[in-house]
């Protein structure tokens, strides 16, 4: 009976090909993770300077120090500062709810000035102001101001020395005729008691004979 023969197989250590074999598939499959965080990285920290500089544009164009002058009848004016450089435009009307009249600046400045012309007399304002998109205003409610009204003229008083005047002024008298007398000794009887000189020439010029 023949015995076979058994010989030992030889252990495979060579695991290196197989090691090797695996690391291509692993970056593949973890590289585009490692991109894809990059970016988001990268993203995030652009969104963040872009919206630092938001807000601090938002912040440096926010109206400080406004103040309304040179109040008449008819226009008043609005100054106010910036940090940066604006062009801002005030919004006006007579409503709060109603700020239906634009009065833009015509260039960017840190000092603003704007002119509001062709306003009634006596009447209450309201008025905001808006860079680009954005609109201030005081703490939620418009700004107000009021223009004055119109002077009432007065007629001049006369002085003392012009009434003096017209109280030593007297009035002209009218003497009524009242002398019914014809007689000249009688008109002359009745002098300043209803007949007058007047009257006693006349009787005595009718008996004086005409030349």
């Amino acid at each position: 009976m023949d015995i076979p023969d058994f010989q030992p197989q030889q252990q495979n250590t060579n695991t290196a090909p197989i090691l090797n074999e695996n690391r291509p598939s692993k970056l593949k499959k973890y590289l585009p993770i490692g991109i894809g965080a990059l970016i988001s990285l990268m993203i995030l920290v652009l969104a963040f300077g872009v919206l630092q500089n938001f807000f601090a544009r938002a912040s440096g164009e926010i109206p400080q120090s406004l103040v309304v002058s040179e109040q008449t009848e008819n226009q008043a004016k609005i100054t106010w500062t910036t940090e940066i450089e604006t062009q801002g435009v005030v919004n006006y009307g007579t409503s709060p709810s109603a700020l239906n009249f634009p009065q833009p600046e015509t260039v960017k400045t840190k000092q603003h000035s704007v002119d509001l012309t062709l306003l009634s007399p006596g009447t209450t304002y309201y008025f905001d102001i808006q860079v680009g998109e954005n609109k201030y205003d005081n703490g939620g409610v418009p700004w107000t101001f009021t223009t004055k009204e119109i002077q009432k003229t007065q007629a001049p008083v006369p002085t003392a020395a012009v009434m003096e005047e017209v109280q030593a002024t007297p009035e002209p008298t009218i003497e009524e005729r009242s002398c019914e007398e014809t007689d000249c000794d009688n008109i002359k009887a009745k002098l300043g008691k209803g007949c007058t000189t007047q009257d006693y020439f006349a009787c005595v010029k009718k008996l004086t004979p005409t030349p």
